[in-house]
């Protein structure tokens, strides 16, 4: 046998023992056993997909637009228009939910658009505020929502108010860009969102989505979309059904039937 064939074979021998020991070393075991010892049930969970007025969103903008009508004061208003409403379309890249609990996040048919234009360059910004604050359920960890953007140099952030009635405000970063995209925010790990007394978790609410200016965005005409406010959560919550179990045990059962002790009668 030459040497030239003999290395052939070594080198195959070799790849096929590799090949063997990296997919045995990234094999996993499934079973019917869920790994309740992490105690975490993470999902992406979708609180608003504007396909319904389930949830009635206003728009406030600051500076305010001034409600008087009249030339002298339409031609002084800081706004000059703003209207916010429910249009048909939605992002190709978003994938439709196949169940959810809610109901939430099943179609793509809608989205919520914003129409508005400042006079004045400067820190402007727009707020979107639901008429009733969502409810982000679990213990959440990032919050999403698709944005579709016409190249306008706002940033986006999100408050959030903890059951303490503290509000927090999560930084989207910047949206400006054309067309559609996801954008993300991470909620700290110092927000209170549980407590030592059952139930522990305490929910964070979605207070307003704003969009800020910065001082060189454009004072034209602006249009921004959104669609689908996800929120990645923690659902895993102890449920305190134990109540009543140490009547079991004899101390218990002993101290229930030791008969009170009368107070001593005035001499």
């Amino acid at each position: 046998m030459s040497i030239v064939k003999i290395k052939r074979i070594t080198v195959a021998v070799l790849t096929v023992t590799l090949v063997f020991a990296v997919s045995r070393s990234f094999s996993k075991i499934v079973t019917n056993v869920q790994p309740d010892i992490s105690q975490e049930e993470v999902r992406a969970v979708v609180v608003d997909d504007f396909e319904t007025e389930e949830v009635k969103w206003n728009v406030e903008t600051t500076p305010k637009m001034l409600k008087e009508e009249g030339d002298n004061k339409k031609r002084r208003n800081p706004v000059k228009h703003v209207q916010l409403k429910t249009v048909e379309g939605g992002p190709a890249d978003l994938a439709v939910e196949k169940w959810a609990a809610n109901g939430k996040g099943l179609q793509k048919t809608k989205v919520l658009g914003i129409n508005f234009q400042f006079k004045y360059p400067g820190y402007n910004s727009v707020h979107l505020i639901p008429e009733k604050p969502l409810q982000m359920p679990g213990r959440s960890r990032a919050l999403s929502i698709w944005v579709h953007g016409r190249g306008q140099d706002y940033k986006l952030e999100a408050w959030v108010k903890d059951y303490k009635d503290n509000v927090h405000i999560l930084k989207f970063g910047s949206v400006n860009f054309v067309g559609w995209q996801p954008v993300k925010a991470d909620i700290p790990k110092y927000i209170p969102q549980d407590t030592d007394t059952f139930p522990q978790t305490r929910t964070l609410k979605l207070e307003r989505i704003i969009l800020r200016s910065t001082p060189h965005a454009s004072t034209d005409n602006t249009f921004f979309f959104f669609d689908q406010i996800k929120v990645l959560t923690e659902t895993f919550e102890v449920n305190f059904d134990g109540e009543g179990l140490e009547k079991n045990f004899d101390s218990i059962k002993d101290d229930s039937k030791e008969p009170e002790k009368k107070a001593d009668s005035p001499k």
